[in-house]
């Protein structure tokens, strides 16, 4: 009995820790999950795809906007899927202010879309109206992810600016916002 109690309460921590940190990589399905983040002040540039098939610059999506957030996100990924309700609040909020939100997802690649009706499903059922990009080539490199949700920020000339946050963390992404439109 004593081992059952106990197994049940590992159970209950390890999954506690697994909805407090996010969800895992991406598997083998996009290299958006790599290890260790870029630094900031690091420069992005990418030519993507969105879920609607349309090109996107990321040069042209960066200029923009004063400061662009990118969620990394995947349609596994339950805490990824709760928080993009308030995603879209942020995008509306904020869009005065010069700032935008877009979903990088890492399980819809440009080779690979076997779950681009499921993602389209979850952007319709959560109301978001900011792009989601699929997943490309070289994605990991410039966003890597240890686990997602990984939200990074990109300023207007498309160099990375403040810190990476790992885990859906809505009130941080608000702090961080903040901190860099104050500058």
């Amino acid at each position: 009995m004593k081992k059952k109690t106990m197994l049940a309460g590992l159970l209950l921590v390890m999954g506690l820790m697994f909805a407090l940190a996010g969800c895992g990589g991406s598997g083998e399905s996009s290299d958006a999950g790599a290890a260790a983040a870029q630094p900031s002040g690091s420069e992005i540039s990418f030519q993507a795809t969105d879920l609607d098939g349309n090109a996107v610059d990321s040069g042209e999506l960066f200029a923009g906007s004063k400061i662009t957030m990118i969620n990394i996100w995947g349609t596994y990924c339950g805490p990824c899927i709760e928080e993009m309700p308030e995603l879209e609040k942020i995008n509306k909020e904020y869009a005065d202010q010069g700032v935008r939100v877009v979903g990088l997802l890492v399980d819809v690649t440009d080779t690979d879309d076997t779950m681009l009706a499921e993602a389209e499903s979850i952007v319709r059922d959560t109301g978001v109206t900011y792009p989601s990009l699929k997943s490309w080539e070289g994605c990991g490199d410039q966003f890597p992810a240890s686990a997602i949700p990984t939200t990074y920020f990109v300023d207007s000339s498309g160099k990375l600016v403040g810190e990476p946050i790992v885990g859906a963390d809505v009130m941080s992404y608000r702090q961080t916002l903040d901190e860099l439109l104050a500058k």
